[in-house]
């Protein structure tokens, strides 16, 4: 059986219509340097949301705690998943009386917006996903709250 690859980048640009933003990987000048670890200080949070809420990242996500019908497993793996956040403001301006500009005050903050876009690829047996398309039904049928394991996501919502 002969081996076929594909450009995920092209194919999601295909399908998709959009070109996903690619974290670069961490590259050390010293192999016995340890990784830096990335604490959760409110300006770094603050810095990350600025720069990945709204922008779409290949980033594999995982379902947790799953209670599906004919599932053997209480998780569902993504490994080809983009992740978008979003998330939006109101904010009131009010002009002032007899000046010049408006004060605008932050009236409340709407809830985050989770968009997730991938793949299905059996890499195996080379047949059509039947089962994980199931699951994914199952999910969104869901009557009960379920967590979502990703990279971003745990740093925006200070997992």
């Amino acid at each position: 059986m002969s081996t076929i690859s594909f450009d995920l980048e092209k194919l999601y640009q295909q399908v998709f219509g959009g070109k996903p933003y690619q974290i670069p990987p961490e590259i050390k000048k010293d192999p016995t340097e340890e990784p830096n670890v990335i604490r959760r200080t409110p300006s770094k949070s603050y810095v990350l949301l600025e720069k990945y809420l709204n922008r779409e990242i290949w980033l594999p996500t995982r379902l947790a705690e799953l209670n599906i019908d004919n599932y053997d497993r209480s998780e569902f793996y993504l490994p080809y998943c983009v992740v978008k956040i979003s998330g939006k403001k109101t904010i009131v301006k009010t002009p002032l009386a007899e000046r010049q500009g408006t004060v605008k005050e932050l009236y409340s903050i709407d809830d985050y917006s989770i968009n997730l876009k991938g793949f299905f690829i059996d890499n195996k047996n080379r047949l059509f996903p039947e089962k994980d398309l199931d699951v994914l039904r199952q999910v969104f049928e869901m009557k009960h709250a379920f967590s979502i394991d990703n990279a971003l996501i745990n740093i925006m919502l200070g997992k």
